[in-house]
């Protein structure tokens, strides 16, 4: 993919028939009266490249809904600990030194790119203060969790600061009340498709979710018209709400900085690229991350045998294992 300004596979949301579809996100934390804390959302979904596992297995895992990859995913993380494996063997092998349970923590979020909605796990880092997490290791981490996922990329940005990362880019946020799900949130990219479908299956043209909110980055559409798609979209929705406002209330968007780390698993199918940016990578740590990686594929071979059965909410319920 091309993101209008920045690099040739970059976009918000994930991958799907070969591009790239992964997503990420940055909020303002703020703890009492102290300063505000920037916290970047680093975001790369379990779903698989097609270049990896094959367009056969990826459509047999689409097949299933989004419900039930939302389920897959959370025991994938939750029990099989697939992200904290991760940082884990990044940092017994001194990769990274200053991302931990008290600056980071993961979730199941939804995602959208180009009309399709895939659940992908959100990381919460925070960047500034006491304890914060580095760019350096941000950047690693990114990598790693692009190689381990088999993805085509993954991405993070912070609406702090435009010139945080490697691109600046506009971003708008609708926010629910009281609660937002992935598949509401799946829903409402859907509904946006009726309003303009430009801002749904258009080029460029994606969400993640953080918590009660929806962030579209813009697609390959003027600004105005991304306004007005969204606010339209928001205000006939009675639980949506368009947060990006100007001094006068009324919409606009706002800018972040953000940064995609990549790997073209055709070219690199060892996962090259995104090695080369995991700082010294010693024999012992390539050996670590390539296990880590091993079990996600052995993971997805699961699913797609339960699929194959016909046996996915069986499987989901009583037999599922972690590799």
């Amino acid at each position: 993919m091309l993101l209008p300004g920045a690099l040739d596979r970059g976009s918000l949301g994930h991958m799907t028939n070969g591009r790239y579809r992964v997503v990420a996100l940055l909020l303002v934390a703020t703890l009492g009266a102290e300063p505000a804390l920037a916290t970047t959302y680093l975001s790369a979904e379990p779903i698989p490249t097609p270049d990896v596992v094959g367009a056969g297995s990826l459509a047999k895992l689409e097949s299933i809904g989004y419900a039930r990859l939302e389920r897959w995913s959370r025991r994938l993380l939750d029990e099989c600990r697939i992200v904290d494996q991760t940082i884990g063997v990044l940092a017994a092998h001194r990769a990274i030194s200053t991302v931990d349970a008290t600056n980071t923590s993961a979730t199941v979020a939804a995602g959208g790119f180009e009309a399709v909605s895939h659940p992908s796990y959100v990381l919460t880092v925070r960047d500034t203060g006491p304890g914060a997490a580095s760019a350096a290791d941000l950047d690693v981490l990114a990598n790693a969790l692009g190689y381990v996922l088999n993805q085509d990329g993954t991405a993070y940005f912070t609406p702090d600061s435009a010139n945080a990362y490697q691109f600046a880019l506009d971003y708008a946020v609708i926010t629910f009340a009281p609660s937002l799900s992935g598949e509401s949130a799946k829903q409402f990219f859907d509904f946006v498709g009726t309003i303009d479908p430009a801002l749904w299956s258009g080029l460029y043209a994606g969400f993640t979710q953080v918590g009660s909110s929806m962030f579209f980055l813009q697609p390959a559409v003027s600004k105005q018209q991304f306004i007005d798609g969204l606010a339209e979209a928001a205000r006939v929705d009675p639980a949506a709400a368009y947060a990006t406002l100007n001094n006068h209330g009324s919409p606009t968007t706002a800018r972040a900085g953000v940064a995609f780390p990549e790997n073209d698993w055709i070219a690199f199918p060892d996962g090259g690229q995104y090695l080369a940016q995991v700082g010294s990578l010693s024999p012992q740590l390539a050996s670590a991350l390539a296990g880590v990686r091993q079990r996600h594929l052995q993971a997805l071979a699961g699913l797609v045998s339960a699929i194959d059965r016909n046996n996915v909410d069986n499987y989901l319920t009583r037999q599922f294992r972690c590799p």
